[in-house]
């Protein structure tokens, strides 16, 4: 790839942070899910930088290195981050659109929640409109109930990572899940779930057929709790890590769509 002038980007490897910064009115904010790493958005962050949208895609704190490193990360560390590129790329663009995987669904309704209480127009300010893959509002796990107490005596489970349909995919996850930040993000959502009235932006939600990892119970809690305007996108031929798998065009699709929308609206610009 090659940068336009003015702009530039940052990390070539699959598993770090990318960083495209271009003079487009529209920012896109790409956030990835617990154990994984920006390079389950790679391929679609590419596509958005031959577009020349200005795109971020952090790399999680307590990931990318070892799974033990990300038991001492918690949610508002990750949310925090989160919140960094947000600002980042609000103070660049006129517009942001906030794109997440799995726990980074999650974050992205959690920046759009943070918003203050009643200030409507405020959220639109912010954050114009997200687009989630299959968001993770709970731990979808027979674990579930157990993880406050189970956290303090076994570190790590089975891995979650590269649940994916398509052949030859890698989202550079970790291969054990560790316990502690698990308990970390349930006590987040079950904060977040609190709050999604407070969300006004439009929303697409791209829920896979088959998923592994997140079941559909966290979409339903969507349809029913977020008070701006709600649309799914099915995703029949893909598992959890869709980002990667054979519905991906659908995904880039969609925020494509609204960052286009997000151009055109008056609400975007100064």
């Amino acid at each position: 790839m090659t940068a336009p002038p003015g702009s530039t980007i940052a990390a070539e490897r699959p598993a770090s942070a990318l960083t495209f910064d271009a003079p487009s009115e529209v920012g896109v904010l790409l956030l990835h899910g617990i154990t994984g790493s920006p390079a389950a958005w790679r391929p679609i962050a590419e596509q958005l930088i031959a577009d020349c949208t200005a795109v971020r895609v952090p790399l999680l704190p307590g990931h990318g290195t070892v799974w033990q490193d990300l038991n001492a990360a918690t949610w508002a560390d990750w949310r925090t981050a989160a919140a960094r590129e947000l600002a980042d790329l609000r103070g660049r663009h006129s517009a942001v659109v906030v794109a997440g995987l799995s726990m980074g669904g999650a974050l992205a309704l959690e920046l759009a929640a943070a918003a203050p209480a009643g200030d409507r127009e405020g959220a639109l300010g912010e954050i114009f409109g997200l687009v989630l893959v299959n968001p993770a509002l709970r731990v979808d796990s027979p674990l579930r109930t157990a993880l406050p107490l189970l956290q303090h005596l076994v570190p790590s489970v089975a891995a979650i990572g590269n649940d994916i349909e398509l052949p030859d995919q890698d989202e550079v996850a970790y291969p054990r899940t560790p316990l502690r930040a698990v308990a970390s993000m349930q006590r987040g959502q079950r904060s977040l779930l609190q709050r999604l009235w407070r969300i006004t932006v439009p929303t697409v939600i791209c829920q896979s057929g088959t998923d592994n990892v997140v079941g559909p119970w966290s979409a339903r809690q969507l349809r029913a709790r977020l008070a701006g305007p709600v649309r799914t996108v099915s995703l029949r031929r893909s598992r959890h890590v869709a980002t990667l798998d054979y519905d991906a065009s659908l995904v880039l699709t969609e925020i494509r769509r609204m960052r286009d929308a997000a151009a055109d609206s008056p609400r975007s610009r100064p």
